[in-house]
């Protein structure tokens, strides 16, 4: 049985202080209310990873999971400890700390060099995908369709070859499936077909696969899971998101309302809403609103507060606003936007404020007891104890080899699904000719892929074979 963690005591993000010589309050950020969730924003080179890395290693140090992306690639000395940075090691008198504050933390690395994060094309849905191939309203069509005709076929998407072979399937049998979905495009799919494989050049297809990701790997410990996206296309890097918040919704159960057993922090957030069609940005605002009861809270890192939609940034109630310049009319709307998204501190002007803001000084405003902002504050953030650099390969080896996750999912497999089943079909049709039987319809599956159809549900939870998926289907609870 996991410990139970420690929301008692407040992180303290820094110090308020007039002066760098006069530093007077403590800022506070209490840990039951992070499941309001956050917003850490900032120009480049301000300090928005250094309070996000804080951040982090405070809550691993109270027993609280947290997840997080890196896009730079630059976050795995978390695991290590600190103490190789002059301007570091220069603001621990500030706040009354030596060199034994420095340390490193449990670390799980995913990614790129670590345990690959996986789902299956099932999990994800043909609207996610759709998404992540960037494909037009037709093409998204066409996705959908088939992923139908895997359903009423009995065919189970499993992996990144599963779908390429679904693809060729409807394409070699467009005149058999006529009368049942109507005309498919061989133009269209191959255009699908097309913008698949340039993906998989990409390195998209370690997405695809078993084992897929356990939620209940994130959760119930005091790890930090650093998964390293540096080399993953923006697209896809959305899209695996959109896909974790949906699933996170869907399948952790519900806890009290200042429960918190995971923290996700989202590096680069505007890459989860570019181009995001309405209806999806509505379902994730309504998992947003909604996550909470589960136990989990989600920090959104941009540079822009305008980078996140408004229905959604109301919801961010704990807020670190780091320096902003404006120099045009967009970036003097987007200070006016940040200034006016904290509650009032007669004692600063905050929107000048936010463009005189040095390196690692920030606005803050968290929530109290009551689920209350603040006013806001301006602090110098702290020090974080772990290492700014990242580990090396010799430290990243040593890490993975003592990884209790690694035994899980290090080996893929490999099961028999659409990929096999579309094979074994051909070389049936192909035999039953030469022995004098009639030739098997194209659309018809075969005995063992109707008891696959009915295994369905252990893999991906497809229950029947017209059903929701992926973000479209987690608040129906139609996915269940």
């Amino acid at each position: 049985m996991p410990n139970q963690p420690d929301l008692s005591q407040p992180i303290a993000i820094g110090l308020e202080a007039t002066s760098a010589e006069t530093p007077a309050t403590t800022g506070r950020l209490l840990p039951q209310m992070l499941n309001r969730h956050g917003l850490i924003c900032g120009a480049t080179g301000t300090g928005k990873t250094v309070t996000l890395r804080y951040l982090v290693e405070q809550l691993s140090a109270r027993g609280v999971a947290t997840l997080v992306t890196d896009l730079k690639g630059d976050l795995s000395g978390l695991g290590a400890a600190g103490g190789g940075n002059d301007k570091v090691r220069t603001r621990l008198p500030q706040f009354g700390l030596d060199d034994k504050y420095f340390r490193g933390f449990p670390l799980i690395l995913w990614g790129k060099g670590g345990l690959p994060m996986r789902t299956t094309p099932t999990e994800l849905g043909p609207e996610l995908i759709g998404r992540m191939l960037q494909l037009n309203d037709n093409q998204l069509g066409l996705m959908q369709l088939l992923f139908r005709i895997a359903d009423q076929q009995g065919l189970l998407l499993l992996d990144w070859k599963d779908l390429l072979a679904l693809i060729d399937y409807a394409d070699q049998n467009r005149k058999a499936l006529l009368t049942e979905f109507g005309t498919i495009s061989s133009a269209s799919l191959g255009a699908i077909k097309r913008k698949y494989l340039a993906l998989e050049s990409q390195g998209a297809d370690a997405l695809f696969g078993e084992p897929a990701l356990d939620l209940n790997d994130l959760t119930g410990s005091n790890s930090i899971h650093l998964l390293d996206a540096s080399d993953m296309q923006p697209a896809v890097y959305g899209i695996l998101l959109l896909w974790l918040l949906a699933e996170l919704y869907e399948n952790l159960s519900e806890v009290g309302d200042r429960e918190l057993r995971l923290v996700l922090f989202f590096d680069e957030a505007h890459l989860l809403f570019d181009d995001l069609p309405k209806n999806l940005c509505d379902e994730v605002e309504q998992i947003v609103k909604l996550i909470r009861s589960r136990g989990v809270g989600i920090f959104f890192i941009t540079q822009n507060p305008l980078d996140i939609p408004e229905d959604i940034l109301a919801q961010l109630g704990n807020r670190v606003q780091h320096a902003l310049r404006a120099y045009t009319p967009s970036e003097q709307r987007a200070v006016r936007a940040a200034a006016n998204s904290f509650r009032v501190n007669p004692e600063i002007d905050t929107a000048q404020v936010i463009g005189e803001l040095g390196v690692g000084e920030a606005l803050v405003s968290c929530l109290d007891e009551n689920g209350v902002p603040q006013p806001v504050s301006r602090l110098l953030i702290h020090p974080p104890a772990s290492r700014l650099t990242p580990l090396d390969d010799n430290e990243r080896n040593a890490l993975m080899k003592n990884d209790p996750l690694r035994n899980k999912y290090s080996q893929k497999l490999d099961r028999e699904s659409a990929y096999e089943q579309l094979q074994q079909r051909r070389t049936q049709a192909e035999t039953e000719p030469a022995q004098g039987k009639p030739r098997a319809a194209a659309t018809k599956p075969s005995a063992l892929e109707k008891s696959f159809d009915k295994m369905a549900t252990s893999f991906g939870r497809q229950i029947g074979r017209e059903l929701m998926r992926g973000i479209m289907g987690a608040l129906t609870g139609r996915k269940r």
